[in-house]
């Protein structure tokens, strides 16, 4: 069977990044001087960025027919980008893609080193990446907003899940072992002499800048940001609603030159300095001391967690009021700390792929058990998390009785594939076009080139 999913760029990103795998020595396979392949409509597709993710694609086992099919899975996503940008319904915020670029660093992280990282995909800085990143995830909201907006609706009735699975079963792909984990997580207790020792170092650094000490040296000195301590401290373009709002609060009523006094946002303490102001978008310098908790404060509010931990045991607290009360995840604390797979949105998750805290958390465990809290990082910081086991899912073939859901969602996809290739084959025909003649020898499933009347390829 075809792999009736487009593969965008974005999927790339957001599987494991199999940070051993390097490019193949075939010279077919090396980046070409940058170029432009193609145009459609405004947006435009770079050589380097389908050689690129070609590469990466295949080293991470994407099954990819040909480097040509994977540049149509491009040319589409950017004529679905190039319809969103034109559609009034679609609005895609900073604070939105923020929120995607956070969580695909974080999944980053729980795979290697920040080093590692950034070797990987060619960046000197965790800025650099994070700003590569913004416009790839902007592009990817705009293009699902719009898959969204043309297949709208959609559903697929037992008997249609039924059908897909009777045509497909021999070549879906066996389903390993998966678990189903609810989680809580807290901020360790931070006792206010340690804070404030982080306060007195921030007003320390103000005071020396002020006297003529540099702050871009003092930001990589000391700075904990990882996306900007490289470079000084400095955040360009910063616009409104880019950063938490505590950060914009502060920063957007500064005077150029001027420096703030410390102040706290959800990732720790701040000084900020601003360089330029440009109408409502500003260039500044920040530097940012986490709170890092001593032995005996995580100590402290493991306790603190256990003993949350006993009272869910003995009846007292359930686990749904516990996560809802304590954790500071807000995207599970309302849903009883359900934990869900980034890349499917099941609460199923491959056992193998879990973060090496988590795996070792759950080992030995029987279904319903909680943890022991341990130590862990959440958003860059460190905090304590415990885990419930709710259910193993044994590795097996995948069956409807078992997989009902997933076999839904491939069915839905199956539909919402045929109906988006219908709408994209419809929409070339009303838009700019432009293929570069490297590709000439490529055999696309729509009519890229308008050359007649054309009709897609039948899988």
């Amino acid at each position: 069977m075809r792999n009736r999913i487009f593969l965008t760029v974005l999927a790339v990103f957001g599987f494991s990044i199999c940070l051993n795998a390097q490019p193949s020595d075939n010279p077919q396979n090396q980046l070409k001087i940058d170029g432009v392949a193609a145009v459609v409509g405004d947006e435009v597709v770079l050589d380097s960025d389908i050689q690129r993710d070609y590469v990466r694609a295949i080293a991470q086992g994407f099954k990819v027919e040909s480097n040509c099919d994977f540049f149509e899975n491009i040319l589409i996503e950017k004529l679905l980008v190039a319809r969103a940008k034109e559609d009034t319904l679609i609005s895609v915020t900073n604070d939105q893609v923020d929120r995607q670029v956070d969580a695909t660093i974080q999944r980053f992280l729980t795979q290697g080193s920040e080093k590692e990282i950034l070797d990987y995909f060619g960046f000197n800085t965790m800025n650099e990446l994070k700003q590569d990143l913004r416009g790839i995830v902007r592009d990817q909201a705009y293009a699902d907003e719009k898959q969204r907006l043309v297949t709208k609706g959609l559903d697929a009735t037992p008997e249609e899940v039924r059908e897909f699975y009777e045509k497909y079963k021999t070549e879906l792909p066996d389903v390993p072992e998966e678990v189903s984990l609810s989680h809580i997580v807290i901020n360790p207790i931070i006792k206010p002499e340690n804070e404030q020792k982080v306060i007195d170092d921030l007003k320390r650094y103000k005071k020396e800048v002020e006297e003529g000490a540099s702050f871009a040296t003092k930001a990589i000195l000391y700075s904990d940001d990882p996306g900007s301590a490289s470079a000084g401290g400095l955040i360009k373009n910063v616009k409104r609603g880019q950063m938490v709002p505590e950060f914009d609060a502060v920063v957007f009523n500064l005077q150029e030159g001027e420096i703030s006094e410390p102040f706290k946002t959800d990732f720790g303490y701040h000084i900020a300095m601003l360089e330029k102001r440009r109408g409502q978008e500003l260039d500044i310098r920040h530097i940012l001391i986490r709170l890092k908790p001593t032995a005996e404060e995580l100590s402290e509010t493991k306790a603190k967690l256990d003993s949350i931990v006993m009272k869910i045991d003995l009846g007292e607290l359930t686990f749904k009021e516990a996560a809802f009360k304590y954790s500071i995840d807000k995207y599970t604390k309302y849903n009883g700390g359900k934990m869900m797979d980034a890349q499917t949105d099941e609460d199923r998750m491959d056992r193998s792929k879990l973060p090496a805290k988590t795996l070792s958390a759950i080992v030995g465990m029987k279904d319903g058990e909680i943890s022991r809290s341990f130590e862990d990082e959440f958003n860059n910081q460190t905090v304590v998390r415990i885990v419930r086991l709710d259910e193993t899912i044994s590795a097996h073939k995948i069956n409807l009785e078992t997989d009902y859901a997933r076999l839904r969602n491939l069915t839905v996809n199956s539909k919402r594939q045929d109906i988006l290739m219908k709408w994209v084959n419809s929409e070339i025909h009303d838009t700019f076009v432009s293929i570069d003649e490297d590709y000439d020898n490529c055999q696309f499933r729509m009519n890229w080139r308008k050359e007649d009347f054309f009709t897609p390829k039948k899988d």
